[in-house]
């Protein structure tokens, strides 16, 4: 088993299935970068996906928020660094720093996690598993993700879609990096065409899974500022808000 370590950090290069159009890290692969290296620090402390599925639990995602200086490109080498910080009753903090080759930090990034149970999906208190974390006082960013207030809903519904196969992951519900996908799909072309991500804060409320249908609402708040909400068919069942905040580049 591999040595128990504080900080675990990792040296990518960017491949050309993790950029956009314009050769640059999208902000789903983002998060699956993120979610990756969750996982991997997890097992080295020994709470892995694997390790908790042996006793009958999962982690989920609740809360994160990004600060991003600049993405980068393909074939860029980057180093992914993440820590645990100290646990609340239910969930677990944990940062992250994104840095080039040169040391500049590209995106930082602060989550909150929980455990639930396979049974019911309840969460679990953190306190059971005291012996694995290796809790760090540092912060990447100096708040903690905030609570995204609801979306003022429009007249008429979005269209409604369906959740694919490939949306879903191991714990056999939507990933949470296709909620930023459908998200940001939501925005113009034109507008993310003169406008670069410099902020992005998702609250994920509930799971949508196989057989669900959703729609995707969005709040223009600002001239840089969107607000969205992934709502079940009926629009009972909120999946997930997010705000993003975003900049001129023309």
């Amino acid at each position: 088993m591999s040595e128990p370590l504080p900080v675990l950090e990792e040296k990518f290069v960017i491949p050309s299935y993790f950029v956009d159009d314009n050769a640059q890290l999208t902000v789903t692969s983002l998060f699956q970068l993120i979610q990756e290296m969750s996982d991997r620090h997890a097992t080295i402390l020994g709470a892995g996906w694997q390790q908790l599925r042996h006793r009958g639990f999962f982690w989920v995602i609740t809360k994160i928020k990004l600060i991003i200086n600049r993405l980068p490109s393909w074939q860029d080498p980057v180093l992914l660094r993440t820590w645990v910080k100290k646990s609340e009753a239910a969930t677990s903090p944990r940062d992250f720093e994104m840095e080039d080759a040169e040391g500049n930090i590209l995106v930082a990034a602060s989550t909150i996690w929980a455990i639930l149970d396979k049974e019911q999906s309840r969460p679990q208190r953190m306190d059971m598993f005291d012996g694995c974390f290796m809790p760090q006082e540092r912060s990447a960013i100096d708040r903690k993700p905030p609570k995204i207030g609801p979306i003022q809903l429009p007249e008429e519904l979005p269209a409604l879609k369906s959740v694919l196969h490939s949306d879903i992951d191991m714990n056999h519900h939507v990933n949470n990096a296709h909620y930023i996908q459908w998200a940001f799909d939501s925005v113009s072309d034109t507008f993310r065409k003169s406008h670069k991500i410099s902020s992005v804060v998702v609250n994920f409320i509930a799971q949508a899974k196989p057989g669900d249908r959703y729609r995707v609402c969005t709040e223009h708040l600002a001239d840089e500022t969107y607000k969205t909400a992934i709502f079940s068919e009926d629009m009972q069942t909120e999946f997930c808000r997010l705000q993003t905040e975003w900049k001129s580049i023309m």
